[in-house]
């Protein structure tokens, strides 16, 4: 589908919901600073845009909620500002991915690219992802905010260990963890229909003094999601695949800091030191103990503080759960024991409290991989009931 176009029908504009949903509109001008407001219109391809959502501070991409006609399905479709398209890392890795022959379980717990192709518009060419319509990511994925019981944290662990362990396998570092790249569904309700909020718009109001952006949106469109939608799921039906790789690189090519979130870095990061993949592993320990008590484990405020200040804190918070010679000690265990619900389990602590050590050693060399931390008594014994 080279050179592709597609019409988009553009949140901003329509005031209901009927017009968002069928209105065709007239291609809008655009800046070389907002490229992503509107794109095109000449023709409908393979896909029918019907949501519309944008990720990342810098407008990088827009996210789309699609219909592929020829499928009858549900997709989530990337659209890449121009000049994040061309030669894109990001479709270079999903090809290795998909082109892989290795017969691995974590292979269906890594997004996949249903399909690519370019979409013409008024500051460039675009690259255009297609990827499975997922239900919730971790960000969002609960409205209770509670902690999580040892079913559900073990449940979910080995899914995303199953997931970094493929990606590990063909030597391809993750570098962006975080919860808004855990995606979430419940099998079997996504690909039918889109379990979405009816949009609401709101219009910019600038204060007064305030000097005017001309790149900025007209309209603002607040979250779609459900939230709470996996609160009540049936624990044996939720699919969980570890998503957006537009920071992830290859292990032998990378030449550039990775894109890991402050409070989730390793610290050879911290410290600017060589990195690999135990830095994933890293992460993942801070985002396992955050999905089990629904608080981070290094809670940094960077608000008005240096680079420098947020790094010292960074470190101090670590001296005071984590002991330098990789020993898991009495302080760990109990900050994470007051963060658990009560009927979490003694011996369910315990494991955790060890499954997650291993993963939270301050030298690299002494992390677990992923195909190791599978065989841990956490995930393969059954929890305390």
């Amino acid at each position: 589908m080279k050179g592709a176009t597609l019409e988009l029908y553009n949140p901003f504009l329509p005031k209901s919901v009927d017009d968002f949903k069928i209105r065709r509109f007239e291609k809008e001008s655009t800046t070389s600073s907002s490229p992503l407001r509107s794109i095109a219109r000449e023709a409908i391809t393979q896909y029918t845009c019907t949501t519309y959502s944008t990720r990342g501070m810098r407008l990088l991409e827009s996210w789309h909620m699609a219909n592929f006609q020829l499928l009858q399905r549900y997709v989530a479709l990337k659209i890449l500002k121009a000049d994040e398209s061309n030669n894109n890392k990001e479709l270079e890795i999903l090809l290795k991915l998909s082109a892989s022959g290795l017969d691995h379980p974590g292979k269906c717990h890594v997004i996949e690219l249903l399909d690519h192709f370019e979409l013409n518009g008024s500051n460039g060419t675009h690259l255009c992802l297609v990827f499975p319509a997922m239900l919730s990511d971790g960000e969002a994925m609960g409205a209770s905010r509670r902690p999580r019981q040892a079913a559900y944290v073990r449940a979910i662990s080995k899914q995303l260990l199953l997931g970094l362990d493929f990606i590990h396998e063909l030597g391809i570092i993750h570098c962006d963890l975080q919860p808004a790249n855990i995606m979430f569904s419940v099998v079997g309700t996504v690909d039918d229909k889109p379990r979405l909020q009816p949009p609401e718009f709101s219009p910019v109001r600038w204060l007064e003094g305030m000097k005017i952006d001309e790149s900025a949106p007209e309209y603002l469109m607040v979250t779609q999601r459900h939230e709470g939608e996996l609160d009540n799921a049936d624990l044996t039906k939720i699919m969980v695949k570890i998503g957006d790789l537009g920071g992830a690189v290859q292990s032998q090519k990378h030449d550039q800091r990775p894109v890991t979130p402050t409070a989730l870095r390793a610290p050879e990061l911290i410290h600017r030191n060589v990195w690999d993949s135990a830095i994933d592993i890293w992460t993942l320990g801070c985002l396992i103990f955050q999905l089990a008590t629904n608080e981070p484990l290094f809670p940094l405020g960077t608000f008005g503080l240096t680079a420098e200040q947020i790094d010292k804190e960074h470190i101090y918070q670590m001296s005071q759960l984590l002991d330098e010679n990789g020993q898991m000690g009495e302080t760990f265990t109990k900050h994470l024991t007051d963060r658990l619900p009560s009927d979490f389990g003694a011996e369910n602590i315990q494991h955790l409290a060890l499954f997650l050590s291993l993963m939270l050693q301050q030298n690299p060399e002494m992390r677990m991989p992923a195909a190791g931390l599978l065989n841990h008594v956490f995930l393969v014994g059954e929890p305390e009931s």
